[in-house]
């Protein structure tokens, strides 16, 4: 073979490379969006978090498996919806896929929690939803869009990366 005919080779052999990672790619969009409407789809027959009865919500990681899937689903709705276009805009760290990461629903439905309370300026006075900005969404938004928060690798060249506990042997 002369060099040129190692050059082809090579070339070949890149165009099927980027041939087969923008299947890859394409794939992955796609479960996206399976993902997202699967979420939507929740949220739209989720029970509403409002408790008639006066009890509080309990937190989402004290509930129950089918009524965390509920109550994960109106928060992606509200997470969508309200938070990310009034508070977190284009911010370059957050991830699209944020409920993939345990801390950040935590942190989100605490956040909200706070939201639902804080809000209601009836109960909460008028300096209510100052609070809950200084004291809940200020601290919430800068610890998941910090370097070292949970989204702190997802918009690297690896994309979304969930962070799993290391298993002790």
């Amino acid at each position: 073979m002369t060099s040129t005919d190692d050059r082809i080779a090579t070339d070949d052999a890149l165009v099927k490379r980027v041939a087969h990672l923008q299947n890859a790619m394409h794939k992955l969009g796609a479960d996206v969006i399976r993902l997202q409407t699967q979420l939507t789809d929740l949220a739209a027959t989720a029970p509403q978090p409002a408790d008639e009865s006066g009890k509080a919500t309990p937190f989402i990681f004290n509930m129950s498996r089918d009524a965390y899937k509920g109550e994960l689903a109106a928060l992606v709705a509200w997470v969508n919806d309200f938070l990310v276009p009034v508070y977190v805009g284009d911010n370059a760290t957050w991830c699209p896929v944020w409920w993939e990461h345990h801390e950040a629903v935590g942190r989100l439905h605490a956040l909200r929690l706070a939201y639902d309370e804080l809000t209601d300026t009836a109960a909460s006075g008028a300096s209510g939803p100052g609070i809950w900005h200084r004291d809940h969404l200020d601290p919430v938004l800068a610890r998941l869009c910090a370097e070292s928060g949970p989204f702190a690798a997802c918009l690297t060249a690896a994309g979304h990366v969930e962070r799993r506990r290391v298993e002790t042997a």
